[in-house]
């Protein structure tokens, strides 16, 4: 919290943060605190899934040896968990006092440098390489990087990005310095409409093995990816003295921690450049370092499983994360929509069907479960879609030995799950209705009729899933009368559910018509997700 005059305000929490995906069945995560959002993924996982089983194991990104860190990010794993009971938190950390720091907060902590999630696949000398630079830096050109450090070494080639607009300028600045200090410093990005072009990896590796040394110059960091790299790709290392972690699989042999100024910075670049090293004994070194560790992590991914009831699943098992290095940022949207496509696959496998059949689905896993469950609980299930959409297929499939039939007013929708489904109907019908109206329709039931096929109003159905007509627009149907008409056609026994029950006009009339009493399932995914028994 900060304070501003007598208000009180938070800092605004980040979109994006790092992630792994280790386990799709539970999901579990390696998710890193972006800024001052204390348990990383674990915060918009819940939000969107709500309780139910997953793991985090959460990581610095920047360096947690600040005061009131710790006490903040252990006031947030007990909300947390406080919340969603079923979720399980560990935490790894980057250096031993931010492990000792979390542990005296009573959190499951443990020294873990997260500089072995960098890939030795990725980064590794390049054959007959031509040195044409001392040193190379790659860092952000932000002031914290302290580029004026390398001022003294005679050639360095540097390696950039920018993050947001809002850090341009100090790009353009530093560049400028850089530029006006020495003609044989160089940035090895490409700069389109003045922006770095970002460098993948396998360039960054190549650029790497332009160099005879890796510099790393900031005071405060967190484990700093560039390090390892610079390790793996072969090069030694000249650091000033920080904090965050990134000297831990440092080896005085091929790496020096100088004092913070230009003639050190220069004199320890000479250092290293004379002692010859092989490239190939410093990546040796570097892999027999991490692994270790390494493996711990294996281990600790099994142990978080284990909560759950799963057998150990990566424990002895060779590095299986090699086609990653590091743990990427994404914003937070694109982690959930990945979170549930996982969900989804791996619910797909469970019931033997293609994983592709729930591509793009708007049910997610957790709210497709109870009315999986549902259906395979009724043989030969009467099942009343309300809605077509990209998982009409499924529907069909998962019904095979039983009766499916949609209902669906947009032409379009209809013709298109026609075309994809085998043998179930598809009904088109018009609602008549706009969503503006559902308060002066919601005590009108013989407004609320719905003309539907005889096929249709003949039999009662098992299982009816309200998923349509449209109900997010101002004149859009609103699902009014599909609600009205579950209640009718309900068989004795049968379960009608209604998905986005977080809106008011679902809730409305699902309460009156369907009855709060009689819910019982409740599920947040994308929507919430209510059914009602009968």
């Amino acid at each position: 919290m900060r304070e501003t005059g007598l208000i009180v305000t938070s800092p605004p929490l980040p979109t994006s943060a790092p992630l792994w995906t280790l386990s799709s069945d539970p999901p579990v995560f390696l998710a890193g605190i972006p800024n001052e959002d204390y348990l990383g993924f674990a915060r918009p996982f819940a939000d969107h899934f709500g309780n139910t089983d997953a793991g985090f194991i959460i990581f610095p990104t920047w360096s947690i040896e600040r005061e009131g860190f710790p006490e903040a990010i252990r006031a947030a794993h007990d909300g947390h968990l406080q919340q969603y009971p079923r979720h399980r938190l560990r935490f790894i950390c980057n250096t031993q006092r931010e492990t000792d720091l979390l542990q005296a907060q009573g959190l499951p902590a443990e020294f873990l440098n997260k500089n072995f999630t960098v890939s030795d696949t990725v980064f590794h000398p390049v054959a007959d390489a031509a040195v044409e630079f001392d040193a190379i830096y790659n860092a952000r050109f932000v002031a914290d990087k302290r580029h004026d450090l390398a001022a003294l070494v005679p050639r360095v080639a540097y390696v950039t990005y920018v993050e947001n607009e809002n850090r341009l300028p100090d790009f353009i600045s530093i560049r400028a310095a850089i530029m006006q200090r020495s003609p044989n410093h160089v940035l090895l990005n490409e700069v389109v409409n003045g922006r770095p072009v970002w460098m993948a990896k396998p360039e960054l590796n190549a650029a790497s093995a332009r160099a005879a040394v890796g510099l790393v110059l900031s005071p405060v960091e967190g484990s700093s990816y560039a390090s390892m790299e610079y390790l793996l790709s072969g090069l030694p290392v000249v650091s000033t003295p920080s904090s965050g972690g990134r000297d831990v699989y440092f080896d005085p042999d091929f790496c020096i921690v100088c004092e913070p100024n230009a003639e050190a910075v220069r004199d320890a670049v000479a250092e290293l450049k004379g002692r010859n090293l092989s490239r190939e004994e410093v990546r040796a070194r570097t892999i027999e370092k991490i692994a270790p560790p390494r493996r711990r992590f294996l281990s600790l991914i099994d142990e978080v499983l284990a909560e759950f009831g799963v057998p150990p699943r990566f424990a002895g098992r060779d590095w299986p994360f090699e086609a990653r290095s590091g743990v990427a940022w994404a914003p937070y949207n694109d982690h959930i929509r990945r979170a549930a496509e996982q969900g989804r696959e791996v619910l797909a496998a469970e019931l033997g069907l293609p994983p592709t059949i729930l591509a793009e689905a708007q049910f997610e896993a957790q709210e497709l479960e109870p009315i999986v469950a549902a259906i395979r609980s009724r043989p030969k299930c009467r099942l009343l879609v309300f809605g077509c959409g990209n998982d009409s297929l499924f529907w069909e499939t998962l019904n095979a030995d039983g009766e499916t039939a949609f209902i669906e007013d947009d032409p379009k929708w209809a013709k298109a799950a026609a075309e994809r489904i085998s043998t179930s109907p598809v009904h088109l019908v018009s609602y008549g209705t706009q969503l503006g109206q559902w308060r002066a329709l919601l005590d009108m039931p013989r407004a609320l009729e719905l003309d539907l096929p005889l096929e249709l109003k003949l039999r009662k159905w098992d299982v009816i899933i309200v998923d349509g007509p449209d109900g997010h627009q101002p004149f859009s149907s609103g699902r009014m009368k599909s609600i009205y008409a579950a209640s009718c056609l309900v068989a004795p026994g049968g379960i009608v559910f209604v998905h986005d029950c977080e809106r008011e006009v679902e809730a409305t009339y699902s309460a009156k018509y369907l009855a709060d009493g009689r819910v019982e399932v409740t599920v947040r995914g994308r929507g919430l997700l209510r059914g009602y028994a009968f």
